[in-house]
């Protein structure tokens, strides 16, 4: 909560401008009670005699007895006889008043002390007089007849500090007192309620403990001047003078507690050196005793306890505020204030109980017993201390929000630069690492190919002395040619991984015959198919275009690698390829299936299906590349695989693909050829001529089929060298077969080898 800021400047103007409201009401009231006074004079209460009754036990029968014995046993009372303090004695108070006037006085004599506990009034009318139950004042009312003489003996005793000061009003006089004390003391004591009310509020709004304890304390302060006023016991406990003069001493007590509470709850919050803080510890505990001791334990006792630690900490405040003002922080600032103006407002009271204000401050003097005009001040302590904290509050609040945006400000500043800072740091780590990672991938490549070729040379040779060589001669050029091969293999890894690191998967899309590339794909189906005893079958969902655009040597890659992995996991069962075409203004969406009815694939296996190297089980050795590919080639394509399995249930693989029409193209190529559902493995498209004019014999192509189910390239290519030497009619043949080798088409060469031949030419 945001706590508006009150400018000191605003409260001395409240101050003085109350001080000023304060003092022409004093004035107006002095000269109305002047005024009064002038037009109803009263009787003369004469000379007042004072007897001290030690023992405390004597009655009125007594103290007649001794006033018509010795009269001189009561003395004239001097001032000081008047205040005798704190006393365990009875004092005997004697007035005589008479009525010189023609008519009958209402009057009223009164002892303006409230906190008086057992004060008794005694006449020759009757022995005690009842005091009205509304007073707050000990109090007795009569009436004079004319040129009557009433004496009066009044009998004054208490545990608290005694103020012997017997008073004469008129009724009318002391009721128009009576008003003027009461509207002075509900402006005190409602001012400080409504001060504790505010504070209360803002401490509620803002969560901050020293406005609460500021709250408690303007509460105190309020039960305080209540009690000392008598209001209290006419209020809140009617007919317990003893409490009502109890209460005076604890709610003070209580108060002064407060206020220590209040400096030390502050010091702590703001973290200010406080001097002599455990002084102030000390002290409180005294104020705790003090009153404690007050409403439970013996109140003469405890009631000068209370009023001589109040006056010691008052000239050790002095000290503290003298110590303060060598500090120039607002907390301390603040401080000093409440403490002068404490001080203060204490050494008014003490002046003004004993009588002696100076000259200058003769205006703070009032007929309304307790002064209200020196309680004020008091009000105006809690106004400026309360006025001057949300100030100080205020401030420090605006500076914590300022401060705050200015570290936000800054850290965000910071963290940007650290962020920028680090992110061009990493930067340049990934690209020195990514073109370390490329120089190591090129020399990688450039080793490689180097070593392969020497290799190469050394098992041709081999395989040259081999043909001449006698058994124990071969067993020797064998166990060369195995380690050589075995060397090729590593080393064809090795360039293997630097071709595909260097040389991303690229597409280049070109007018293909669908036909055509179709029945390519059927024939090898049907040779990986025939190998388990599995049935092939291929569809046409719908009628097919004759041409696209599109990378025909990558689709047949992907539907080899998918039938292949379907007729490997496939038992006596079958294969199914579908497809699917849906023309779209200037593209066509053609959809590709395989199924088979094999072991199936777990759900969980599922989602790693795609990752490199991952296998549903180790099948002939084979590597788990297949799939990973397939998914390469078709999301670069711009489509997705997706597989639906279920355990001994069988997998689909399909994908889409968007295709644009072949570009250069006459209508006639652009019709669309109806397709039928062609049948198991018997039925399968027409291999192609040149398959029928020359190839190797069985034995070879059955070597090749064992190779290329292996995956072993370097020993593809040699066989191909070997074989374009031995059956250089073959060439055509050889050459589908490299190319099926350089596109990593392992199972396309398998169904090379494996298709069966109408004729077999070898030369």
């Amino acid at each position: 909560m945001r706590i508006n800021s009150i400018m000191p400047g605003a409260v001395w103007q409240r101050v003085v401008l109350l001080s000023f409201i304060c003092w022409s009401t004093h004035l107006f009231a002095s000269t109305s009670n002047t005024t009064s006074a002038n037009e109803s004079p009263l009787p003369a209460l004469g000379q007042i005699q004072v007897f001290e009754d030690v023992s405390g036990t004597m009655t009125l029968a007594d103290i007649n007895a001794l006033y018509a014995e010795s009269p001189l046993s009561f003395a004239t009372a001097q001032q000081k006889r008047l205040k005798p303090g704190f006393t365990h004695s009875a004092w005997w108070l004697r007035v005589e008043l008479s009525n010189h006037a023609a008519t009958n006085l209402a009057l009223v004599l009164a002892l303006l002390d409230a906190r008086l506990e057992h004060v008794d009034f005694y006449t020759s009318r009757t022995d005690v007089v009842s005091q009205p139950v509304s007073s707050r004042y000990p109090l007795m009312e009569f009436t004079l007849a004319p040129g009557e003489r009433l004496p009066v003996f009044i009998r004054v005793a208490s545990d608290t500090a005694l103020t012997l000061e017997p008073a004469l009003y008129s009724s009318a006089a002391f009721d128009a007192l009576e008003k003027r004390a009461a509207l002075w003391n509900g402006g005190l004591i409602g001012g400080t309620l409504a001060l504790a009310w505010c504070a209360l509020l803002i401490a509620y709004f803002s969560r901050s403990g020293p406005f609460l304890v500021l709250a408690a304390l303007c509460l105190m302060t309020a039960l305080f001047e209540a009690a000392e006023r008598g209001y209290t016991r006419v209020y809140l406990w009617p007919q317990a003078t003893e409490w009502s003069s109890r209460s005076v001493t604890v709610f003070g007590c209580t108060a002064v507690l407060l206020f220590i509470a209040f400096i030390l709850r502050i010091a702590r919050d703001e973290k200010a050196r406080l001097p002599w803080r455990y002084v102030l510890y000390v002290f409180a505990s005294l104020e705790c005793i003090g009153a404690a001791g007050a409403a439970f334990g013996n109140l003469f006792v405890f009631a000068q306890v209370g009023l001589y630690v109040n006056a010691v900490f008052g000239f050790v405040t002095v000290g503290m505020a003298a110590s303060l003002a060598r500090q120039s922080t607002p907390t301390a600032r603040i401080m000093l204030l409440t403490m002068v103006f404490s001080l203060l407002n204490s050494a008014l009271r003490v002046l003004e109980t004993l009588g002696s204000l100076p000259p200058a401050l003769a205006w703070l003097k009032s007929d309304i017993h307790p002064n209200p005009a020196v309680a004020i001040i008091g009000l105006a302590t809690h106004l400026i201390v309360l006025a001057a904290w949300v100030n100080h509050v205020g401030k420090q609040r605006r500076a914590a929000r300022t401060e705050l945006a200015d570290w936000q400000r800054t850290e965000h500043d910071r963290l940007r630069e650290q962020v920028a800072r680090r992110t061009l740091e990493l930067n340049e780590a990934l690209r020195y690492a990514e073109e370390k990672n490329r120089q190591k991938i090129e020399t990688l490549g450039y080793v490689s190919h180097d070593l392969r070729a020497p290799l190469a040379t050394i098992s041709s040779y081999a395989s040259l002395l081999l043909n001449r060589a006698d058994s124990k001669q071969a067993t020797l050029i064998q166990a060369i040619e195995r380690s050589v091969n075995y060397q090729l293999a590593l080393i064809d890894e090795l360039i293997g991984y630097a071709k595909a690191e260097l040389q991303p998967l690229d597409i280049a899309p070109t007018a293909t015959d669908l036909p055509a590339l179709l029945d390519d794909i059927a024939e090898y189906a049907v040779a990986l198919c025939a190998q388990l005893n599995n049935q092939f079958h291929y569809q046409a969902l719908t009628s097919l275009p004759r041409q696209l655009t599109i990378d025909g040597r990558r689709l047949q890659q992907v539907l080899l690698n998918l039938l292949s992995n379907a007729s490997k996991f496939t038992h006596d069962g079958t294969v199914m390829m579908t497809v699917r075409a849906r023309r779209h203004e200037q593209h066509w969406h053609m959809g590709f299936e395989v199924a088979d009815t094999g072991i199936g694939i777990a759900i969980e296996e599922q989602s790693k299906l795609f990752t490199a190297f991952r296998q549903i089980q180790s099948v002939n050795g084979s590597t788990g590349l297949g799939l990973f590919i397939a998914q390469r080639i078709v999301n670069t394509m711009g489509g997705e695989l997706r597989v639906s399995s279920a355990l001994q249930q069988g997998t689909s693989f399909s994908f889409e693909l968007i295709v644009p029409f072949a570009k250069d193209l006459d209508a006639s190529q652009l019709s669309v050829v109806p397709y039928t559902s062609i049948g198991s493995a018997p039925a399968r498209p027409q291999p192609k001529r040149w398959l029928a004019s020359a190839i190797p014999p069985r034995s070879d192509r059955r070597d090749l089929a064992v190779l290329a189910k292996d995956g072993r390239l370097t020993d593809i290519e040699q066989w191909i060298e070997t074989m374009l030497a031995i059956h250089p009619s073959c060439t055509a043949f050889l050459t589908e077969v490299r190319r099926c080798v350089e596109a990593l088409d392992f199972p396309g060469a398998e169904a090379l080898a494996l298709a069966p031949h109408e004729t077999e030419n070898i030369s």
